[in-house]
């Protein structure tokens, strides 16, 4: 049956209608989550006493961290030995060693012209140091170059340590009591180079005292409460050292962190606040990567059954009862608070995944806590075929998901 031109004019106009109607449910279906509940409403951020620390930490927005590249590490410390590649520095090797290429000043760019307001560079110093903990100069100076690409673009800069704990067996800091008074020495002979060496930076650039500090045990969860105080011990160390090396130092930002940067009750209920010489200049860093089901891969979660679908009444909330203790424990008290990694892998599942950010960020905003995502980069041909964190397409310059990055900036203001 052949149509005439009404016939295909109607068929056209047809086809554009349905299509626009599948546009607004989608986008209908994404913007009808319910409000958060009433937890995420009853202290607002004019009921809390305000500082330069509050201040800073709402003015970053939102964060990106630059992931598996200055913070790889392969305990061969190739670095010190020169057992390395023929032809490939020291740099090179360990900054490139985990997937990603050289960072560049262009992609550091692109990620402040998405809107982020904070970039997060974990850095790992054990492959760069000698046996009396001397950082390689080289090393320093390379790490200068990152946070410059961050400072040049405007945005905060967060430098820390941090493959340096953890688990396993390379770990030279550890929450380990039994060995506080070593763990101490040689925490404050690294950050006094690194406090020292950054001395003059200005005040965008912030010092973490470490990542996910564990026991001798590696134990993520249930630290006994020695363990808990040598986290406590490590942290007053920590912001001691950096404000002994004078300077800009004296006032910078310091971000101090919890055992294992854990978020539960038992991590935070011993959890002290170091004594500074400085005003209102700390913040408490955690990290929070649950729902593990929805965030996170199979292989990852043996103990549960991964997912895809993003549901409020089945994630959210999670989300809002971290958020409120939180609240309770550092905000109400004028502590301020930053998220330093969160995110979910990739499913092939980007509306859950906006959904999921958006309701996140959200609901850390109402208590001025900026979030950082945690972007681990790595090579793929396309967006389909990522199976991590990654939102940056680090080889290409360009993003794998601006839907996501362009959703938390939105969520954020």
């Amino acid at each position: 049956m052949e149509l005439g031109k009404t016939g295909i004019t109607i068929l056209v106009v047809l086809a554009i209608l349905a299509a626009v109607a599948v546009t607004v449910f989608v986008y209908t279906q994404m913007a009808d989550e319910p409000s958060p509940p009433g937890p995420l409403q009853d202290l607002p951020l004019s009921e809390v006493r305000q500082s330069e620390a509050f201040d800073l930490v709402r003015s970053m927005g939102v964060g990106w961290n630059l992931g598996n590249t200055l913070d790889s590490l392969d305990n061969r410390n190739r670095s010190i030995t020169g057992d390395l590649p023929q032809g490939v520095s020291a740099e090179v090797f360990y900054e490139t060693y985990w997937g990603n290429p050289v960072t560049t000043f262009e992609m550091i760019q692109s990620v402040a012209e998405m809107g982020f307001g904070a970039v997060r560079v974990p850095v790992t110093w054990n492959d760069h140091m000698d046996e009396n903990f001397n950082i390689s100069q080289e090393w320093l100076e390379r790490v200068e170059q990152v946070v410059n690409y961050v400072l040049d673009n405007d945005m905060y800069c967060i430098i820390n340590i941090h493959h340096d704990v953890g688990s396993g067996s390379w770990p030279w800091l550890r929450a380990d009591p039994a060995n506080i008074e070593w763990m101490e020495e040689h925490l404050k002979i690294v950050w006094t180079q690194i406090a020292e060496f950054f001395r003059d930076y200005c005040d965008r650039l912030i010092f973490e005292s470490f990542n996910e500090i564990l026991d001798v045990d590696s134990n993520w969860t249930q630290a006994n409460s020695s363990a808990l105080g040598a986290v406590n011990r490590l942290n007053q160390a920590f912001v001691d050292t950096v404000r002994g090396t004078g300077g800009n130092n004296a006032e910078r930002f310091l971000v101090v962190k919890t055992y294992g940067a854990r978020r539960y009750e038992w991590a935070l209920r011993d959890f002290v606040i170091p004594q500074d010489s400085a005003i209102d200049r700390l913040i408490v860093g955690v990290h929070f990567y649950g729902t593990h089901g929805f965030t996170r891969q199979q292989e990852q979660v043996p103990w549960t059954t991964a997912y895809s679908q993003w549901d409020y009444h089945r994630n959210g909330g999670l989300t809002v009862e971290v958020m409120t203790l939180l609240r309770e424990t550092f905000v109400a008290n004028g502590i301020p608070v930053i998220i330093a990694e969160f995110g979910a892998q990739n499913k092939n599942n980007t509306i859950d995944r906006i959904r999921y950010a958006e309701h996140f960020i959200q609901a850390a905003g109402k208590y001025g806590i900026a979030c950082f995502w945690w972007d681990n980069g790595g090579r793929a041909e396309s967006s389909e075929d990522v199976l991590n964190y990654a939102l940056f397409d680090r080889h290409n310059n360009k993003w794998f998901f601006p839907e996501i990055a362009e959703a938390m900036i939105s969520a954020a203001s």
